[in-house]
């Protein structure tokens, strides 16, 4: 980065430099002066440029001119390998570019060869925030940062070792979501194209993003604080057509879960992700709906799907917590209603090798008193409804996995998550 001295003292002659700078040194002194670059303006067009130039010049600058001020100067901070080619760094792009008092963008960009630095588990991927149709990606609530993740199917090389998924995440001050999205599609576009690894055509920045969560007062406002009382929530991942297959009213036996159910998934319409869960719940009772779920049965369930690099990086996420098949194998005594079986499974699909992970939280209301423990009958009667649900959910004709062409699958194994 050049800074305003540096590009004053370029016009001077080498063998002048340093006598004058002295020079200049010593008058200061004399004078009793303090050398001071004040900002007071005139920095418009040298931001501009310099924001032409910024993370390697992949900045959407049409996003971002309008943004730039005139008052102070910006200040550029930058590593990674698409900027310094043959040296070694986990980054592809780590870029800040800063204009103090007025905002900045900080983008990063990685291979999935280095994991995704944000939790992809199922609670993660439903927690409320935004996601925008046609983009693998979210901005959590509780987040700091908007990430994307965009397919290079011809690889991306020069790394420990070659991958076929990057993530760009964004932070920006005084931005929307939707401007954030675009940066981040726009930056993995540039990258795309400049590594010759995937058709930036395929990465379009999003025309709308949907916030999956929103909370309205009675009136259809704003919440305000203390205003719980009568707070109506739209979810519009509710009812989504390709987590149908958990609502389906039993017919002979043939629908994964009994009863009445809601289902809610994920907005991306991605090919390398998709998550579904169900709750056999009435929020406006406050009470299971009918007919009453029987001991151990399914009272809540999921299945979500991650493909090709993104996969190894949800599936690392659970093995941190212990929560993945073969880790332990723990007593059937339960301790805690929140308690769930797991079963992971492993296909072939079309964005490659995929990780399925289906889950349910039997109904243990009456059957917990203190510690409980299940006998023989009750294990297999849960690890039965797991995989009947693993088995609904690779099958449904509107799911995930159909569409993406999943085939030989091999399960995994059973997770049992209690303590």
């Amino acid at each position: 980065m050049l800074t305003t001295v540096r590009k004053a003292t370029a016009r001077i002659p080498r063998r002048l430099r340093l006598p004058l700078a002295g020079a200049v040194a010593l008058a200061v002194a004399a004078s009793g002066l303090t050398l001071a670059w004040p900002d007071e303006g005139g920095h418009l067009t040298a931001n501009r440029a310099q924001l032409r130039r910024a993370c390697g010049g992949l900045l959407p600058y049409g996003e971002l001119a309008g943004r730039v001020p005139d008052a102070v100067r910006g200040k550029l901070d930058q590593y990674g390998t698409l900027l310094q080619p043959g040296e070694e760094s986990r980054s592809l792009l780590n870029c800040t570019l800063d204009w103090q008092g007025h905002g900045g963008v900080h983008v990063e960009a990685a291979t999935l060869v280095n994991h995704l630095p944000y939790e992809l588990k199922t609670e993660d991927l439903l927690a409320p925030g935004h996601e925008a149709p046609g983009v693998t990606g979210r901005d959590s609530d509780d987040e700091g940062r908007l990430w994307v993740v965009a397919e290079c199917p011809a690889g991306l090389t020069g790394r420990a070792r070659p991958s076929t998924q990057m993530y760009v995440s964004v932070g920006m001050d005084k931005a929307s979501v939707r401007t954030r999205f675009r940066i981040a599609v726009e930056v993995a576009a540039g990258i795309a194209e400049r590594e010759h690894c995937g058709s930036a055509a395929a990465l379009r920045p999003p025309t709308r993003v949907i916030d999956t969560y929103e909370e309205h007062d009675a009136d259809g406002g704003p919440v305000d604080s203390g205003d719980y009382g009568s707070v109506r929530v739209e979810e519009p991942g509710r009812g989504i057509g390709k987590c149908r297959w958990m609502t389906a009213r039993s017919r002979a036996g043939s629908a994964p879960l009994r009863g009445t159910w809601t289902a809610t998934g994920d907005l991306q319409r991605s090919r390398l992700l998709s998550v579904c869960r169900a709750e056999r719940w009435n929020d406006d009772r406050s009470a299971y709906t009918d007919p009453q779920p029987a001991p151990l049965e399914p009272v809540t369930a999921d299945a979500t799907s991650w493909a090709g690099d993104l996969g190894r990086s949800a599936y690392r996420d659970y093995e941190r917590d212990g929560e993945y098949p073969g880790f332990d194998d723990r007593p059937d005594t339960l301790t805690d209603t929140d308690a769930t079986l797991a079963l992971w499974a492993r296909s072939e699909c079309a964005a490659g090798p995929t990780y399925h992970r289906v889950s349910m939280r039997p109904n243990l209301d009456e059957a917990m008193d203190g510690a409980s423990r299940l006998s023989r009958t009750q294990r297999t009667q849960m690890s039965t409804h797991v995989r009947q649900l693993m088995k609904a959910y690779l099958s449904a004709p509107e799911g995930w996995p159909k569409a993406q062409h999943c085939h030989d699958t091999e399960v995994l194994g059973e997770v049992e998550q209690w303590t």
